[in-house]
């Protein structure tokens, strides 16, 4: 839609340039014919040159400063929560309409004349066809066909047929529906209609020129287009004979000498052509030549596109960032996005939390459709051991009341057996008497308790639920957030091995393995739609299903501040070891 209204607005440029030449400088001369091909050129040129830019070139400096984070940076917005009327979608149905009343007027016109041929009596003499009707009070062509009032006296109707005959053998029809395409496109535009109606000036100028050539009596021609004055309603593709009755239509009937040199008044067209091209070319910066330099040039180019989950909805206030570059932005509501001033050669980074990043080329010609897959994301891993053994037997106390010796782990330790956690213990051997004193001299005269703890039975939680993602490059999105865990990721790993239960058969049968569980934090928070990604055995992906179905709300993960659903994973080891 912009593009039709930058093109539309250049099209009026034109077509102003043009009528102002004809008004300053071609109205009142007398080359009828070469008017005609001014006048044709300019629509022409209003619909067609509006479609060519020409380019030039800009030798920057080959200095070092010249970066694509300084040339021209956008701020990344986010959408704000109100949506306001989109003023350019109600101009542009505005000009919708427009467009429709004037095809409506030019097609029901057309059709009430084709009537009036097949119910009136139609006297073919090639090429003209003159067709008597009192349908119509005065007289004028469409197309090969000429229509007369039966009122018209033979004398007049003689005079007219001389003059409709120069519109039909020059084809005049032609430049009407030229004239009207213009209009229909250009309906709001005043200079629109006047060129027009200059159009159609100069085919009457054209058509009296020829006509007096053939008349016998010009005093009869011009007293029959006074007979004609009262006039009728115009239409669009049909050449009224009375049309521009003024005193300039009977001066311009004047057979005078004018210089062949007032012809060159037509070049003064092409100084306008200039400008117009000109005030519309667009630069391409560049390097001088030889130079080792390369940096990040701007080439004026826009990106525009729009970004979809899979199954086609769009993805609001996704974010979209130049590769290397701090230029962005966030797509709107309905996942367009648009970004001006775009590097040349560029790819694109489009991210959005919870769905897998992707890097893509840019489109400068079309509008780009980019669709993102849903991604998981992983929140690390929880090991579960078997049921944790019984706790050890009450410290025994020597002889004379003191405690035994405790080593955990190869290390003697002043802690307490009481204060040890019985989860973290793995076995327990008792030494005495003398067996205790070899081993570790008189400090084992009380006793010794050999302590060994479980290692490696926890994995910490991966730190990614607490960090922006990281998309390409080093480059972080810090609009997007992932769901996080009440309390954070410690908390999750606590809370997971504290409700997880090892099924009594799985130990039985010493079934272990890694059980890959994927669920939905919902914009809510709400933890929805837990299934196994990668199983085990039945038992264990049971349970592990059971535990991560339990799980509290989240806080909820957000796009640009505003809440969404995201996928996530954790992965629950179950070990006997």
């Amino acid at each position: 839609m912009e593009a039709f209204a930058a093109y539309l607005f250049r099209s009026v440029i034109w077509l102003t340039g043009f009528t102002l030449i004809f008004v300053l400088f071609l109205r009142n001369e007398r080359f009828f014919f070469l008017k005609r091909i001014y006048l044709i050129s300019g629509i022409i040129a209003s619909l067609l040159l509006p479609l060519i830019t020409i380019h030039y070139y800009i030798e920057l400096p080959s200095a070092a400063g010249i970066e694509a984070g300084n040339a021209g940076v956008s701020e990344t917005m986010v959408p704000s929560a109100g949506r306001k009327p989109d003023t350019g979608l109600i101009l542009f149905a505005l000009y919708t309409i427009g467009v429709l009343v004037m095809t409506l007027k030019v097609f029901f016109q057309s059709r009430s004349v084709l009537r009036s041929i097949k119910k009136s009596d139609v006297i073919v003499s090639s090429p003209v066809k003159l067709v008597r009707t009192t349908s119509f009070a005065s007289s004028f062509s469409f197309f090969s066909y000429v229509f007369v009032n039966p009122s018209v006296s033979d004398v007049e109707t003689r005079e007219i047929m001389n003059h409709e005959l120069v519109h039909i053998r020059q084809r005049h029809w032609a430049d009407l529906i030229l004239a009207e395409l213009l209009c229909m496109l250009q309906w709001f535009n005043p200079m629109c209609w006047l060129y027009v109606h200059f159009i159609r000036q100069n085919h009457e100028y054209l058509a009296d020129e020829g006509a007096l050539q053939r008349t016998s009596d010009p005093s009869v021609y011009r007293a029959t287009l006074l007979n004609q004055i009262a006039g009728s309603t115009i239409f669009s593709l049909s050449n009224p004979f009375s049309y521009s009755l003024t005193k300039r239509r009977f001066n311009m009937m004047k057979n005078m000498f004018i210089s062949p040199y007032r012809k060159l008044k037509l070049l003064l067209i092409l100084p306008v052509v200039a400008a117009i091209l000109y005030a519309f070319a667009k630069p391409e910066y560049r390097l001088p030549s030889g130079s080792d330099d390369q940096p990040l040039l701007f080439q004026q180019k826009t990106v525009k596109g729009v970004v979809l989950q899979k199954s086609g909805a769009p993805l609001g206030s996704a974010t979209v960032i130049v590769k290397g570059t701090t230029i962005g932005t966030v797509a709107d509501s309905k996942g367009n996005f648009s970004i001006g001033n775009f590097p040349e050669e560029m790819p694109l980074i489009i991210t959005y939390v919870g769905f897998t990043s992707k890097v893509v080329k840019p489109d400068f010609k079309s509008e780009m459709r980019i669709v993102l897959e849903r991604d998981t994301i992983n929140v690390g891993a929880v090991q579960m051991a078997p049921p944790p053994p019984p706790p050890p037997p009450p410290p025994f106390m020597s002889g004379n009341g003191k405690p035994p010796l405790l080593v955990i782990d190869g290390k003697i330790s002043a802690m307490k057996i009481e204060d040890m956690d019985p989860n973290t213990i793995e076995s327990i051997n008792v030494l005495k008497d003398e067996t205790a004193v070899d081993k570790y001299g008189d400090k084992g005269k009380d006793g010794v308790l050999e302590i060994t703890t479980k290692k490696g039975n926890l994995k910490p939680v991966s730190e990614a639920v607490d960090k922006p993602v990281n998309v390409k490059e080093g480059l972080y999105v810090i609009v997007e957030e992932l769901p996080k865990f009440p309390g954070g990721p410690e908390s999750l790993r606590s809370w997971l091995s504290s409700n997880t239960k090892y099924p009594a058969e799985a130990v039985k049968q010493k079934i272990t393995g890694k059980v890959f569980v994927i669920f939905e934090v919902t914009e809510t928070g709400a933890v929805k739609n837990v299934s196994v990604e990668k199983g085990v055995h039945p038992l264990l992906d049971t349970e592990a299903v059971r535990v991560v179905s339990t799980m509290p709300a989240w806080k909820p993960g957000s796009q640009a501040g505003k809440p969404v659903s995201v996928f996530m994973r954790v992965s629950v080891v179950f070990d006997l070891k």
